[in-house]
């Protein structure tokens, strides 16, 4: 599903990069700060690298730190951090600021290129990911992190065979890398090998890394598979773990209505209700487009074709070059035609 493919983008609950326990100690102790300026770096550091950061807190403190020594590149890279913990399309822009001036300012910081790259591909510009990997892998050759991401970003540049290479890859390395698991299985989602794709999830999900993440990828590889009761199992489970999520709720809708559920369809597109300013920021429209989209075929199929070309129509305010969308409208305002054209028939039911 086109959402599918830019899961995430907006609210992660977890990064993999926090999961998989990359600590910031490391990058800290190649910069020579004052004894306090250090032990204050580390504390933010450890705090926004836990499951329940303060970015706040930390956006305060690291502009504290930085007005004191502005040259400190971890600094930097965790203020970027912190603006991106704080889940706003607002802060994606100073977050990318931060960064590229923390890898500026020290070429060698892994961390920085590797969040980077994450933050760019939460904002869909996969092949800027992708520049920094590679730069990042010359630094380090063969780490499965980055390796990992690397895929990732082929995947949503649309390579999803040399995604599963460099998942497999970094599987190799490190077969504990719950990320690469992941990506390989919406990786092979995409490449339509969806039993292979439902063994690699399955195994995200049995790890507990990130469940809203996991059974959201599994329910729709599930659905994709024609496995509709599995999927609408695993989907209620994503949305019982983040109930706000708009993407489970919009595939749970879909899995209903396949099943003729129509009611409980409905129920789900109300909850991921797009709100009245939402499509105008970037990051929300794919999400945005498949709500519109499914709440159209809900519409065709519950006989409410006006509405439901209304709601075509909203995709394309969105995407003018949306192709599904512009099919699904165009079979819609011929059957409107046609109802009225039988309608003025002579004898025809009124």
């Amino acid at each position: 599903m086109r959402y599918s493919n830019r899961v995430t983008r907006l609210v992660r609950l977890a990064t993999f990069l926090i999961a998989s326990g990359l600590a910031m100690n490391a990058a800290a102790a190649q910069s020579t700060p004052s004894p306090e300026i250090q032990k204050r770096l580390n504390a933010v550091g450890a705090d926004l690298f836990s499951s329940s950061p303060h970015a706040a807190e930390a956006i305060k403190e690291l502009k504290a730190i930085l007005s004191a020594e502005p040259s400190l590149a971890e600094a930097h890279m965790l203020l970027g951090i912190a603006y991106r913990a704080q889940g706003t399309p607002e802060m994606m822009g100073e977050a990318v600021a931060e960064l590229r001036q923390s890898i500026a300012l020290k070429p060698s910081l892994t961390i920085a290129r590797m969040t980077l790259a994450r933050l760019y591909l939460d904002m869909s510009r996969a092949s800027r990911a992708r520049d920094e990997l590679q730069s990042a892998l010359e630094q380090m050759p063969g780490n499965a992190q980055l390796l990992s991401l690397l895929g990732e970003a082929e995947r949503e540049m649309g390579n999803a065979t040399r995604s599963v290479e460099l998942q497999r890859q970094a599987l190799q390395t490190d077969a504990s890398v719950v990320q690469a698991r992941y990506y390989l299985g919406l990786a092979l989602v995409d490449l339509k090998q969806y039993p292979d794709a439902i063994r690699e999830l399955q195994q995200v999900v049995q790890s507990g890394a990130n469940p809203a993440e996991g059974n959201l990828a599994l329910g729709s590889a599930y659905f994709a598979a024609g496995r509709t009761d599995e999927a609408i199992a695993a989907l209620r489970e994503a949305a019982r773990v983040d109930p706000a999520r708009a993407e489970t709720h919009i595939q749970l809708a879909r899995a209903y209505r396949s099943k003729g559920l129509l009611n409980d369809a409905a129920k789900e597109l109300t909850l991921a209700m797009p709100s009245a300013t939402s499509g105008l920021n970037a990051l929300y429209r794919s999400v945005e487009s498949d709500f519109y989209l499914e709440q159209g075929l809900l519409r065709v199929q519950q006989g409410r074709l006006d509405l439901a070309a209304q709601s075509f129509q909203k995709v394309l305010d969105g995407d003018a070059g949306h192709a599904e969308a512009k099919r699904l409208l165009t079979e819609v305002r011929k059957k409107i035609q046609d109802t009225k054209a039988r309608a003025k028939k002579p004898g025809a039911p009124s």
